[in-house]
């Protein structure tokens, strides 16, 4: 675009201010006298009016000193008594008075007298013969006479007259309205005009000129004596249109000439321009310039994109000022600033992206390269050639639809931005996998035209990624499924087969005898027994089905998608044939054999986890028959308690899974004062069926289902609820709860329970837990440190059914515990002397290492006596409480206080 010229501005604003003051000036001039010019006229109207006015006042007055002189003189007349009882003489002794007042001031010089019936019977006068010619006879005496012969207008002032014998009369004056009478109407620079038929009869002036026509209908402004003159129409005799009449003329005179006025008018306008035109000329010179400046160093910037120490100064001069145009200046110096940094980074990053491996592209909504960065160049191993190669020549062929419809909820506003893997190609070479990411390139609001993106090259990562996907979910050894991986495709067939009415089998596979193998020709040949087994069995199973190596010699098999429990029978009948076929390694033949136990969904159980504990008890229940044989859950339910346990076992999974295990609690009292001291929480579990089935039953099947962590958990987490509500009721009191092998070795145990205990406020020094006595002389030495990390924390620990474990003192001196429980198979034989001997025996040890004793199972007063009296410390049983539901003891506790 061509730049304008740097003085351009300048001479548009001196150009304008001209143009402009010459407007102005022209225009000022010419209102000014306009609004002179308006001035006078109005002030001429004003005046023509108030002289209408006089004149009217005057006429008035002037008629009334008429009327009053007639009167003057009939009276006068009648006073002389000129008309008696005779009229001889009468009209003689008239005449002689009117000759006498002939000449006299105010006097009517003409006149005539008429009878009653406006018969002229006397006129005096040069005027008033002709009169009496013109109205003899007529009863009706106009108000005004117009004299041809003399050129003048008469008004006619009546008065009644005594005649005498004649009887009344009237006798009538004849004024002329001649230019005296004008003269004295008219006021200063008025000009009275009488007209009479549009012609000039008289004039307050003198001298009349009737050849002037004269417009009695007009209004306004007319020229005399070289004048402009106001005039206005006046009518001297009312209500009578052909009658002469006034015109009314005000000469209006103007003070100062339109000339002058127009000429001092532009000589202000000019003053005032020039005045103009020195501030503002001076000032528009300093800011043109200064925006000259300004458009001097964004025109060097544009050149050059770099800032100067010329275009500073520029910038600097421009805004020297502080105003609009120096905000602009330094909103420019800023910008410009920041365009430079920017270009400074832009090629930073240029530079970087040469050396990155990365790819960056820019795309329109086809995939057409808007842009690419050589490392993308390097990806694809070819050169780019933007508005022409798409991206999608770079994709395999099977991910481009794929890719083109993600693109696409790009460009649709659908999603602001993508990520992802895509394989690329390149040629012969090997497949390319890329991590990418695109982003919308405009504003929001508005539909993106273009996308940007990030690929770089993940290849090696992405399969040592697959790889170790591979790895996490298979068997090192056979290349299997392991037992995550089963468990999750066990639980998508389950799911699948719920909702499509099928069924599906799940087997337990065991080698028989194999740890025979593994003595007798080593663990490298058990191994690759167990390879070449496993390629065998993999190889009889159908397309969907699936084999998993559960550890060891164990394997697992999936079956899905069965009609029947039948169609299950058939498929692991191939199944266990297949495992029958010799086996050749290193020139040895291996015949195996295998114990198979068999549970179908939905008959033998809901759940992965009961269907594998159904199927591994179908298994030993085939080992138990011999072994090399399979057995379904149903050939080992026929009887009823077989049935029941099946179930028990099922509903209790299902129990654990939904929560349904309560906690109840029974005292515990001390045994001197038989007030309670604490309490022992119990799991209890109450089925629809069997109704409240007995924790000596559930707790073992929920060993053997590895679900009594879970167990575990529910009791204590349902315990310290209740405990911190007791506490806010004010009812503290100790509590034991159990605690099972597998709870106790959790790695986070402690850490778990003192979570609980603080989010509650509850302090461990009111609790107890309490392990078996085998469990506690189990790893005996791992178990030691784990309950005097417990001890540590404040918990008090607790052996149970002490007594039935075989410790030896020497592990008991060293196990951190704080009290131990008599097992009730010693209570009960309390009475007999071996039993008390044995429980005294018990006391004593325990007294020895300073550990309470609490005896259980304690049935009636005479027990509980007997235990007393061997200085048991704590009673526990049914004499003193059964285990009651949190309400039904907290009314307990409540009685007891």
């Amino acid at each position: 675009m061509k730049r304008n010229t740097g003085g351009s501005l300048r001479h548009q604003v001196y150009w304008r201010l001209f143009s402009a003051f010459v407007l102005v000036a022209l225009f000022g001039g010419v209102a000014l006298l306009l609004a002179y010019q308006m001035l006078l006229q109005r002030t001429a109207q004003a005046a023509v009016e108030e002289s209408v006015q006089y004149v009217k006042h005057s006429i008035t007055q002037l008629k009334g000193n008429w009327q009053k002189n007639a009167l003057e003189v009939k009276s006068q007349i009648d006073f002389m008594r000129i008309f008696g009882k005779s009229n001889e003489g009468s009209w003689l002794k008239l005449q002689a008075y009117f000759s006498r007042l002939e000449g006299q001031v105010g006097r009517f010089p003409s006149g005539v007298v008429t009878s009653s019936q406006g018969k002229v019977l006397f006129a005096f006068g040069p005027d008033g013969e002709d009169f009496g010619k013109q109205i003899d006879g007529n009863a009706h005496i106009p108000v005004w006479y117009y004299s041809a012969q003399r050129r003048t207008a008469f008004a006619l002032i009546q008065a009644p007259l005594w005649l005498g014998d004649l009887g009344n009369g009237q006798i009538v004056f004849l004024q002329a309205l001649d230019s005296s009478v004008l003269a004295t109407l008219a006021p200063q620079d008025v000009r009275l005009l009488l007209v009479l038929n549009n012609r000039t009869i008289g004039s307050s002036r003198g001298s009349v000129d009737d050849d002037v026509a004269v417009n009695m209908g007009f209004s306004g402004t007319v020229s005399y004596d070289a004048m402009d003159a106001e005039q206005r129409p006046l009518q001297w005799f009312d209500n009578d249109l052909a009658a002469p009449q006034l015109l009314v003329q005000y000469a209006v005179r103007e003070p100062l000439s339109r000339q002058l006025i127009f000429c001092s008018a532009l000589a202000l306008l000019a003053l005032f321009t020039v005045v103009l035109w020195v501030a503002i000329g001076r000032w528009s010179t300093r800011v043109t310039r200064r925006i000259e400046y300004l458009s001097q160093a964004t025109a060097q910037f544009a050149g050059s994109r770099h800032m100067s120490e010329p275009l500073k100064r520029l910038l600097h001069q421009a805004g020297s000022r502080p105003d609009e145009i120096a905000r602009v200046a330094q909103s420019a110096h800023d910008l410009m600033q920041s365009i430079e940094t920017f270009d400074h980074e832009q090629f930073a990053y240029l530079q970087t992206l040469e050396i990155l491996e990365e790819g960056v592209v820019e795309l329109d909504n086809q995939g057409v390269y808007l842009r690419a960065s050589p490392g993308w160049s390097r990806l694809i191993g070819r050169e780019v050639v933007t508005r022409s190669d798409t991206i999608f020549d770079a994709l395999h062929p099977e991910e481009a639809p794929d890719f083109h419809k993600q693109l696409d909820q790009l460009f649709t506003g659908e999603k602001s931005s993508l990520v992802g893997r895509i394989r690329l190609h390149q040629g012969d070479k090997k497949e390319l996998w890329v991590e990418y990411r695109f982003i919308t390139g405009d504003e929001k609001g508005k539909l993106p035209t273009s996308v940007r993106g990030v690929l770089r090259d993940i290849t090696q990562s992405y399969l040592l990624e697959k790889h170790i996907s591979h790895m996490a979910l298979h068997d090192a050894l056979t290349e299997l499924p392991n037992r995550i991986l089963f468990e999750d495709r066990a639980a998508v067939a389950l799911r699948t087969a719920q909702r499509k009415g099928t069924k599906v089998a799940v087997g337990f596979v065991d080698l028989d005898h194999f740890k025979n193998v593994n003595d007798q020709h080593g663990h490298k040949v058990g191994d690759q027994m167990l390879v070449a087994l496993a390629q065998t069995l993999r190889a009889s199973l159908r397309a969907g089905d699936t084999l998993a190596r559960w550890g060891g010699d164990e394997f697992v098999v999936l079956l899905t998608d069965l009609s029947s429990a039948q169609d299950g029978r058939e498929v692991m009948a191939k199944f266990a044939a297949s495992c029958e076929r010799p086996i050749q390694i290193d020139g040895n033949q291996f015949n195996v054999t295998c114990s198979m136990g068999v549970a179908i969904f939905p008959d033998d159980a809901e759940t992965t986890e009961a269907m594998l504990s159904q199927a591994d008890r179908a298994m030993f229940f085939a080992k138990e028959q011999g072994r090399n044989t399979i057995r379904f859950v149903s050939d080992i339910a026929d009887r009823d308690q077989e049935r029941r346990s099946l179930y028990i076992q099922n509903m209790l999974a299902k129990a654990i899974k939904q929560h349904k295990l309560q906690v109840w609690f029974q005292p515990i009292v001390d045994a001197s004062t038989r007030r309670t001291i604490g309490c022992e929480a119990l799991a209890r579990w109450h089925d629809e069926t069997y109704g409240w089935v007995s924790p000596a039953t559930f707790i073992p099947m929920a060993e053997n289902l590895g679900l009594i962590r879970e167990v575990g958990q529910q009791v204590w987490a349902k315990t310290v609820e209740n405990m911190s509500r007791w506490k806010r009721l004010g009812m503290e009191l100790r509590m034991a709860v159990n605690v099972s092998r597998r709870q106790l070795f959790i790695p986070s145990f402690t850490t778990d329970l003192l979570d609980d205990l603080t989010r509650l406020d509850l302090s461990p020094s009111v609790i107890d837990l309490e392990i078996t006595e085998s469990v506690a002389m189990e790893d005996a030495e791992h178990t030691t440190k784990r309950l005097a990390e417990l001890t540590a924390c404040g918990f008090g620990i607790a052996i149970d059914d002490f007594g039935t474990g075989y410790s030896s003192l020497s592990q008991l001196h060293d196990m951190p515990a704080t009290k131990v429980k008599i097992d009730i198979s010693f209570v009960r034989r309390v009475h007999i002397p071996q039993g008390a001997q044995l429980i005294q025996a018990i006391v004593k040890i325990a007294s020895a290492f300073n550990l309470q004793t609490v005896a259980e199972g304690v049935e009636d007063e005479r027990t509980a006596a007997a235990l007393h009296a061997l200085g048991v410390n704590a009673l526990q049983g049914y004499h003193f409480a059964r285990p009651m539901a949190p309400e039904h003891f907290e009314e307990f506790l409540l009685q007891q206080r």
